[in-house]
């Protein structure tokens, strides 16, 4: 991953993703991250390997996507010091996005937080509006299962948590929460189109099957 500062001018990066992976997904990606529009692509910092989006009048603060292989994407997010605080992998199949990688920045700066998909899934439900209501979410969510596996990995999400920033923590439940809502819509939408898709083939059949009568019908006349 390239810091901020050290990103050649270019404006090639568009066509060169749009190769990679579908640009629904690439914008279905980004939208994770900014759900109201806010970051604007960069040309002056984006090049022919990345994509650099930026807020207006905020040229620190960066939004980073970079194809990885033919299907893949990293995402990463900087600080006002360029810093990188989030860094998320991405794989589309078919119609689908995966999250298949989440980190965030320790709060003292000195590593990243590794968080798996059922802990994304416990953040999901259980995330508040601030560390405060999380941490009290997560507290109940302990006390509420006489499961061990289930408390052990509640505990185990709930102290990741407790090593991010209250920016980053904010920001992780946020995404998380608009990637699940996203998939959330898809897999309804998914679900009726095939619906729909199986009405038409079977009225296409109860069709064929009227045609076939009437043929009979005739010839037997």
């Amino acid at each position: 991953m390239t810091l901020p500062q050290d990103i050649p001018g270019g404006s090639g990066g568009r066509q060169e993703r749009e190769k990679r992976m579908e640009q629904k997904h690439v914008e279905k990606i980004k939208g994770y991250y900014d759900r109201n529009g806010e970051f604007k692509r960069n040309e002056k910092y984006s090049g022919k390997d990345q994509a650099v989006y930026t807020k207006e009048g905020d040229k620190y603060r960066w939004l980073v996507m970079e194809p990885k292989g033919a299907s893949g994407m990293e995402v990463t997010r900087t600080d006002t010091h360029g810093k990188i605080t989030a860094r998320d992998t991405y794989e589309s199949v078919r119609n689908v996005v995966y999250c298949t990688g989440i980190e965030r920045l320790c709060k003292d700066g000195r590593g990243m937080v590794q968080f798996t998909a059922d802990e994304a899934a416990l953040i999901n439900r259980l995330g508040g509006n601030d560390r405060k209501d999380t941490a009290e979410n997560f507290e109940r969510a302990v006390h509420g299962t006489a499961d061990g596996y289930e408390k052990k990995m509640i505990s185990r999400a709930a102290h990741k948590l407790s090593e991010l920033s209250e920016e980053s923590c904010m920001e992780l439940i946020a995404t998380t929460k608009n990637r699940k809502l996203s998939e959330r819509d898809f897999s309804v939408r998914h679900r009726l189109a095939e619906i729909r898709q199986r009405r038409k083939e079977k009225e296409a059949t109860k069709g064929k099957d009227r045609g076939r009568k009437v043929e009979k019908s005739e010839m037997e006349l």
